[in-house]
């Protein structure tokens, strides 16, 4: 009997058929690329439905849980109070599940910064301090990690660099006792410059660098960054809204 067919094998195959939902085995990869594809669009509605269905169909795929984080996201980004909070708290067990799901993959923790990030503002820095060192944590582990695509890798110095610069709204003896002295100006700049570099051209990165050239003094060069974000193109959900706040922000340094 072929080595390639016998009874055992055959009934591995099936086993393997009747444990696997029929989406996870065929729709999921055109689900995702579907998610991936509206989000460039910055159609957000429709990817929350589509994204939707694939977790209900794939609620272990570590591709479609990183996504659907990703996607809470940006619904949080849009709303406000409790529905906000409650959105970004979805998005951070959304990206747990994704890093049991995949433990040595970048996206979940890449993810996972990113909604603890969000978490921490919506909540205060100071009242939420261990979300903060969260996101530092596991921005810096994705930073580790070997093969890391380069916008992901722009992604986590961009995370790094946005919690570097929040944290140096607060005086830093206020922060110390909370474990996050850490935040500093330089750090800030050279991760916010460094994602600008892995991703030349990203709205969000640009305005980030540029608030932080502005908080440093660095006023010809911000001015310089906030007058180029007007012809970029958009790439991201809220694209257009950053584009009024680099406006907004070039108005105040504009002397």
């Amino acid at each position: 009997m072929s080595a390639l067919w016998s009874p055992s094998s055959f009934s591995m195959r099936m086993i393997l058929l009747l444990v696997t939902p029929i989406a996870t085995l065929t729709a999921q990869p055109r689900a995702v690329d579907r998610v991936d594809s509206l989000l460039l669009a910055r159609q957000v509605a429709p990817a929350v439905a589509v994204i939707d269905s694939a977790l209900n169909a794939a609620p272990r795929d570590a591709a479609v849980l990183w996504r659907a984080s990703r996607v809470r996201l940006l619904q949080g980004d849009a709303a406000t109070g409790k529905t906000q909070e409650r959105l970004y708290r979805e998005a951070l067990t959304l990206a747990e599940r994704a890093i049991a799901a995949d433990r040595n993959g970048p996206d979940g923790y890449l993810r996972r910064a990113a909604a603890a990030g969000k978490v921490a503002l919506s909540a205060g820095v100071l009242d939420a301090a261990d979300y903060v060192i969260q996101a530092r944590d596991d921005a810096t582990r994705v930073l580790g990690m070997s093969n890391v695509p380069s916008p992901t890798r722009a992604s986590a110095h961009y995370i790094l660099g946005r919690t570097h610069l929040k944290l140096t709204e607060t005086p830093r003896p206020l922060r110390l006792p909370l474990g996050l002295g850490f935040g500093n100006l330089p750090d800030a700049l050279t991760n916010l410059r460094t994602a600008t570099t892995l991703r030349p051209g990203f709205i969000m990165f640009e305005l980030e660098y540029a608030r932080a050239l502005a908080q440093d003094g660095q006023r010809a060069d911000a001015r310089a960054r906030l007058t180029a974000i007007a012809s970029l193109a958009e790439q991201e959900p809220g694209d257009s809204e950053r584009k009024q706040e680099a406006q907004e922000l070039l108005r105040t340094i504009a002397r």
